[in-house]
C-alpha cells in the first residue's frame, strides 16, 4: 500500500495491521506499533458530519470519512488502491474511534489480530504404549487428530494517534515507536517493550499523558505532521 510518506507503512494491516487516516496511517506507520489495551482518551467526542465527514487529499493519497455512529465516535476512512498488475483497482475501509482527554484528541483503530491467527489445534493426545493393543484403529486416528478450536479469546489492542481536526484540515501526530521504547525502557511511560519490539503501553496518569502530547517530550512525529486538506463532503 502506497500512503502517508515512508514514515507510514504500517501492516492499519499488520498492523501488520491490515491507510486512511491513522486510519491511513496507523495502518500504515511503520513495521512496528506503539499499542495500548483501550482507546486513547477518555471521553467520546460526538462526530459533527460538518467537521468529520468528508473528502480529505494529502500528496499520495484521497481519502473519504463517514460517520457510522456520532454518539459512539465511531469514523470511517476509506480510499481506492491500485492492485497488481492485471488486477485493477479496489475499495479499502477502515474504522476508527475518536476520543478526548482534555484538549487532546487521539483516534485509535483496534489491531486486526485475532481473524489473523485463524484456527488454532488443540494439543495431540498421546496413547500410552500399553493401551496401544487394546485401541482400535479409527479410535486411535481420532485420539491423535488435533482438535481445531475456532473461537479463541484475543484481547483487543490498538493503535492510535494525536489528532486535530478543525473542519477544513486534518493534522495526525503518530507515535514514534522508537522514542516510546526508549521511554518505557527508562521508566518515563508504563508498559514493555515485546520481543517484535512492538511497544505496549499500561495505563497512563494524566503526568504521563502530558509528556505524550509535549513536543518537549519527542514522542510523536511533531515534525512530521501528515495533513490532509478537505476537498468536498
Amino acid at each position: 500500500m502506497n500512503t502517508l510518506g515512508n514514515t507510514a507503512r504500517f501492516a492499519l494491516l499488520r498492523m501488520a495491521l491490515p491507510l486512511a487516516l491513522l486510519l491511513i496511517s496507523l495502518v500504515l506507520g511503520g513495521c512496528n506499533a506503539v499499542l495500548v489495551e483501550q482507546p486513547m482518551g477518555d471521553v467520546v467526542v460526538k462526530l459533527d458530519p460538518a467537521i468529520w465527514q468528508g473528502t480529505w487529499v494529502n500528496d499520495e493519497v484521497v481519502i473519504l470519512t463517514t460517520i457510522l455512529d456520532s454518539e459512539k465516535g465511531l469514523l470511517q476512512a476509506a480510499w481506492v488502491e491500485r492492485g497488481a498488475e492485471g488486477e485493477g483497482a479496489h475499495f479499502e475501509s477502515v474504522t476508527g474511534t475518536v476520543r478526548q482527554t482534555g484538549e487532546m484528541i487521539f483516534l485509535s483503530m483496534e489491531k486486526e489480530s485475532a481473524e489473523e491467527l485463524g484456527a488454532t489445534a488443540a494439543p495431540v493426545t498421546e496413547i500410552p504404549a500399553t493401551d496401544a493393543r487394546a485401541t482400535d484403529a479409527p479410535a486411535m486416528a481420532a485420539a491423535a487428530t488435533p482438535a481445531l478450536v475456532t473461537d479463541v479469546a484475543v484481547p483487543p489492542e490498538y493503535t492510535w494517534t494525536r489528532i486535530d481536526n478543525n473542519g477544513k484540515r486534518i493534522i495526525l501526530w503518530l507515535p514514534d515507536v522508537e522514542h516510546f521504547q526508549q521511554a518505557v525502557q527508562d521508566g518515563r511511560l508504563p508498559g514493555t517493550v515485546r520481543e517484535d519490539e512492538d511497544v505496549m503501553l499500561a495505563p497512563l496518569a494524566p503526568a504521563q499523558l502530558d509528556l505524550i502530547n509535549s513536543p518537549a517530550g519527542n514522542l510523536l512525529s511533531w515534525s512530521e505532521p501528515q495533513v490532509f486538506v478537505r476537498i468536498g463532503n
